[in-house]
């Protein structure tokens, strides 16, 4: 894409294009509304399982804290009011991610049309519920949907701040941060990133450098405090696994992991969003409004940049990238949408569309173990319903009461799948180690435990034999850990009864 925009009043008359008018807010709000409802339905029709992760964020859902294990509480918040309100099924658990992307639509719409005018505000709010990463995002149950809202939070209240500063501007971004750190550690870019933009921008220091902005620190700061006390009192266990996760070390160098980050991010953002702030970064592309433009790439542009220093250094997720695209978004939708040519508009809203219909419709229609090639991954949100049957089977035939399973993402699936069974789903813990996971710490069961009516699940011969237990049946299980479809159970031979003293 070129630099070249239109500017208003330019050689293209305005509203003569599609993408340059504005057809108001109701109308968004009916798109928006209307794409989050055949979202919602599309999760109600779907055949899948709740994947391993969101098994887990459903089991410690049932246990309110201030922490957990991997993460910080609040998607087990959230889905803890879902179930509450429509029940444990996987399309309730994953509801709340339709209705979150379309409220953060919403608010990023807001934000674009305070800032670059109608047409781009309703723009913004239909490129953002398209992008693919977004279009996948709704299916699934994952701490970046909420993340993502209370970061179009905050940023639409730093810009009101900008114009007018105060404490209620103030007070509303720590609250939103606050928030936003409670779904995942990554909310703390945004200030981190407005910080250095304060640095370099000498409108935005003006601004930042008062006394509500410390308002808005310490009330961010209140609202994680809980956590951190959490993670004190368990071993800072949430930290030391995002500390895991990053993994920086030159003996780890690698370009094969940056430049796939990199490259993904075509794909998450579609590429002509992506194109647009590559532009805007590299060839200055810029709307009438240069200092705006400015300010929201360093509101996204860094996190790209840092997330593939850590590919480089470690390894780096297609989806770590996904809170450069708030302000990101914003800004390429201004200059998609004043760029002289149509192409990009058009191919973007065809791209993108292509992308949500098809996601759309494979999450209502496909069975996830029949995803190939690129989608492989998606097997995982199959299978954990037939694997739970066959347990319960045999758990009858056996008289157990207990399964022991090896592994967190076994354990997870299933302690979902067996919600509804007498099947007491305790986690394996080697004897002498520490708790690797939540369920370790909270359901552990070790060598030298009790072994009647216990069944073994997920471990490998040698090992089951080394804890007593031995091959009992092998049922059915389609899940991704079995690539012939089937697993062993393992079982324990009953204790023989010592006779009665006479």
């Amino acid at each position: 894409m070129t630099s070249t925009i239109v500017p208003p009043g330019g050689a293209v008359p305005q509203a003569t294009r599609l993408q340059d008018r504005d057809p108001g807010l109701p109308a968004l709000i009916l798109v928006l509304a209307a794409l989050t409802l055949a979202r919602l339905i599309a999760l109600v029709l779907s055949p899948s399982d709740l994947g391993f992760d969101e098994a887990q964020y459903w089991a410690w859902s049932r246990d309110f804290a201030f922490g957990y294990f991997t993460k910080p509480p609040l998607i087990a918040w959230v889905i803890a009011i879902e179930t509450g309100l429509c029940g444990d099924s996987a399309a309730c658990v994953r509801a709340a991610s339709p209705l979150f992307h379309g409220a953060t639509a919403f608010i990023l719409a807001l934000l674009a049309r305070r800032l670059y005018g109608g047409a781009t505000g309703f723009w913004t709010g239909i490129f953002y519920l398209v992008l693919p990463g977004v279009s996948v995002s709704s299916f699934l149950m994952t701490t970046d949907v909420m993340l993502m809202f209370f970061w179009a939070v905050a940023l639409f209240s730093f810009f009101r701040y900008l114009e007018r500063p105060g404490v209620g501007w103030a007070l509303v971004f720590g609250i939103a941060a606050g928030l936003g750190l409670n779904a995942k550690y990554a909310m703390v870019y945004l200030p981190v990133m407005i910080a250095v933009a304060a640095i370099v921008l000498p409108r935005v220091r003006a601004k930042v450098l008062r006394w509500p902005a410390l308002i808005a620190l310490v009330v961010m700061l209140a609202f994680i405090a809980p956590n951190v006390w959490w993670n004190a009192t368990n071993g800072f266990a949430t930290y030391s696994h995002t500390g895991d996760n990053i993994g920086w070390s030159l003996s780890r160098l690698n370009y094969k992991d940056g430049f796939e980050f990199f490259g993904a991010q075509f794909g998450v953002a579609g590429p002509v969003v992506f194109g647009a702030m590559l532009n805007a970064l590299v060839l200055g592309a810029r709307s009438e409004r240069p200092d705006t433009d400015r300010l929201l790439l360093w509101l996204s542009w860094p996190v790209v940049l840092a997330i593939t220093m850590q590919g480089f250094l470690s390894n780096a997720n297609a989806n770590w990238g996904a809170t450069a695209y708030p302000a990101g978004v914003i800004v390429a939708t201004a200059l998609v949408i004043r760029h002289r040519w149509r192409f990009f508009f058009r191919a973007n809203l065809i791209f993108c569309g292509i992308v949500a219909v098809g996601a759309l419709a494979a999450t209502a229609a496909l069975d996830p173990m029949a995803a190939q090639g690129p989608a492989k991954q998606f097997r995982q949100l199959g299978g954990w319903s037939e694997t739970g049957q066959g347990l319960e089977r045999v758990a009858r035939e056996q008289g157990a009461t207990r399964l022991v399973v090896g592994g967190r993402t076994l354990t997870a699936g299933l302690l979902h799948a067996l919600r509804g069974s007498s099947l007491s789903v305790r986690a394996f813990l080697p004897a002498g180690r520490a708790p690797a996971d939540q369920f370790q710490l909270d359901r552990p069961w070790s060598p030298g435990d009790p072994t009647d009516g216990t069944l073994l699940f997920g471990f490998d011969e040698r090992t089951a034999r080394k804890l007593g237990a031995k091959p009992v049946a092998r049922i059915d299980a389609p899940i991704y850990s079995a690539p012939d479809g089937q697993m062993v159970v393992f079982g324990f031979k009953p204790k023989s009864r010592q006779p009665a003293a006479e």
